[in-house]
């Protein structure tokens, strides 16, 4: 029998001509195509975690970090639908929420992944940790299964979802470890890093370094549950959840979680979210924790995540989207690659950070999508299948990393790159992805930042006063945005119901040269703050900003002062968008990232007719 119902996709379709240019909504449908080809149907929808596109043929393969990061697919699947209205997989969206539901206990609500004998890679996750057929309780999963769940209930407003939802909370906190006036999970030592064994935990002891755990990071197995608690209170006020994420966050932000590597003297780096290892694994508790403060009006938690999030600005090239996978500690990895989890992270620590009144990072924002966040998302099969032809066949061992088992039904070569396009790079340089692969939870956190950016485009309160926050295509219930960027200086947002609209100029464009009309009379907005502002608006009023498109090429250097890997890149920019990168990679086995040429070409931009999607309602994040 289901758990779940049938998703609902609501919204107006209609015809319009529009710029040919950067539309997310696009880029959400071809995600669609992504999260639903790297499911494995015949396996209760289980999903291929790792995607190798460098091997002839491409193949994928299941691991034991599957079922912690199908909750991201989970929660990923409503909002591209949101953004989109497809109905691509939609049947593998319903029947893979009722696999993961079929996974809560009865007993004491917590999402658990088992042993079997269709899926024997149960715990083949992290190195070194022990190898057990006993149910795991992942913390990190239940707390993205607590997301997806409470995403779930906003896009459907199913009331069954609450039952589920509170015991899961309920769940969480009862494994948790409460000391004095902080909580945490520990490591549970089996198959993968902070597994909770079904029997309890063996161990535990309260981790003393960030750097402990199977993936170095040990505030990140607490950020997703603090994230999910916070969601959930706002929703329905359940105070047990509150009182969670507070402890949480308490031991999240200790100081001995937090230092750069050195930190200069005179700075306490500790109390300002410093770090020295993995971006991603950073951004989760720092969203956890500001998704925390935004509920209970937290101003020191508030301003300890803005900190951190400027530290972290100075290890990055902010104006094209990129940061390196860590800090110095991860200088022996593949620092110069950009994680795809991240790419996602970096847009809602962005969005959310101006959503809190605590600073305007909407420039980040704009310049991060336009840029490697949609770079990062493989969209062409042409260059992949280049890529794999000129690959060797895959290796003995499907890492390629030392001998690992192969089971029966674990790997596939089947139809790979079409059925797996619009995933996300697990790691992408600046110029190219080597070797191609994609880690599942790259898409799943990547696909999400398309969402975040594509919501924050147009926000609208009581249907009457709008705010168009970035310069993008996206249509609304309440106005429709044209851009014509980056080929000409020209946006136009067409009214449909709003009285204001509130519309924020990029810092780069010069004020001094812009001109507004509406209704094609020229009229002056006021001004508050970045935002041009406009009133007394009548439905079908067309406001057009027009001003000058700033070209300039500008050098940036990339990881600086580390051995072998600094590199000057010479960048050619059009406003915000990236049109020209050098040195470029042009190795076969490696995906070229940054062709447009297209791009480049001042004047009018090319047009397109398609149906576009107006949702309602949206889906808070």
């Amino acid at each position: 029998m289901a758990l779940v119902g049938k998703p609902r996709i609501e919204g107006e379709r209609y015809q319009a001509t529009i710029p040919d240019t950067l539309d997310l909504a696009d880029r959400t449908e071809l995600a669609l195509n992504g999260l639903g080809g790297s499911l494995n149907p015949e396996l209760d929808y289980e999903n291929y975690f790792w995607i190798r596109y460098s091997a002839n043929p491409a193949y994928m393969y299941h691991w034991a970090f599957g079922p912690t990061n199908e909750p991201k697919f989970a929660e990923s699947f409503p909002l591209m639908r949101t953004a989109c209205g497809s109905d691509l997989h939609l049947e593998t969206e319903y029947g893979l929420m009722n696999m993961l539901v079929g996974r809560l206990s009865p007993n004491d609500g917590l999402y658990y992944a088992s042993h079997s004998d269709n899926r024997p890679w149960h715990t083949q996750g992290h190195h070194g940790y022990e190898q057990s057929t006993e149910d795991m309780a992942n913390v990190a999963g239940n707390g993205r299964m607590l997301r997806a769940m409470v995403t779930w209930r906003e896009r459907d407003g199913d009331p069954a979802w609450d039952d589920r939802i509170r015991a899961l909370v309920r769940g969480l906190d009862k494994i948790a470890i409460h000391k004095d006036d902080y909580a945490y999970y520990p490591d549970g030592g089996a198959g993968e890093a902070f597994n909770y064994p079904k029997s309890g935990w063996r161990d535990t002891r309260e981790p003393l370094d960030e750097h402990e755990g199977g993936e170095g990071a040990v505030t990140t197995y607490q950020g997703h549950q603090t994230q999910g608690l916070a969601r959930w209170y706002a929703v329905s006020g359940d105070e047990r959840a509150a009182e969670l994420a507070r402890k949480l966050t308490n031991f999240i932000m200790k100081p001995r979680f937090w230092q750069g590597d050195p930190d200069p003297v005179l700075v306490a780096g500790g109390e300002q979210g410093h770090f020295d290892s993995h971006f991603h694994a950073r951004a989760i508790p720092l969203r956890g924790i500001l998704e925390y403060a935004m509920v209970v009006n937290d101003e020191r938690v508030k301003e300890f995540v803005r900190r951190s999030y400027e530290y972290s600005r100075m290890f990055a090239i902010p104006r094209i989207g990129w940061a390196p996978t860590g800090g110095p500690k991860h200088f022996a990895g593949n620092i110069g690659g950009c994680e795809g989890c991240y790419l996602g992270d970096w847009v809602a620590l962005g969005i959310r950070l101006s959503d809190a009144g605590i600073g305007d990072y909407w420039d980040d924002v704009d310049c991060v999508v336009r840029n490697h966040l949609v770079e990062a998302q493989f969209s062409n099969a042409e260059l992949l299948h280049r890529v794999s032809e000129a690959s060797p066949p895959r290796p003995w061992d499907i890492q390629g990393q030392g001998f690992v088992p192969t089971y029966p039904g674990q790997v596939s070569n089947e139809n790979v790159i079409e059925r797996t396009l619009g995933t996300f790079a697990g790691w992408a340089g600046i110029t190219a992805v080597e070797r191609p692969w994609v880690m599942s939870c790259c898409t799943g956190n990547g696909t999400q930042g398309l969402y975040y950016a594509w919501e924050g485009i147009v926000r609208c309160q009581d249907g009457k006063n709008a705010q168009v926050n970035l310069l993008l295509n996206r249509a609304s219930p309440w106005l429709d945005v044209d851009s014509h960027l980056p080929f000409e200086g020209r946006v136009e947002i067409r009214n449909k119901s709003a009285r204001r609209i509130s519309v924020r100029v990029s810092s780069w464009i010069d004020r001094r040269e812009l001109r507004f009309e509406v209704a094609g009379q020229p009229r002056d907005p006021y001004w508050v703050g970045n935002y041009a502002v406009f009133d007394a608006l009548k439905p079908g009023d067309v406001i057009r900003l027009q001003f000058p498109v700033v070209e300039e090429t500008i050098s940036y250097t990339a990881l600086a002062r580390a051995w072998r890997l600094e590199t000057v890149y010479k960048c050619t920019f059009r406003g915000n968008t990236l049109v020209d990168i050098s040195p470029r990679d042009d190795s076969p086995t490696n995906y070229p990232l940054y062709l447009r040429d297209h791009l480049k070409r001042a004047g009018p931009a090319p047009m397109k007719t398609i149906t576009r999607f107006a949702a309602e309602p949206l889906i808070r994040w």
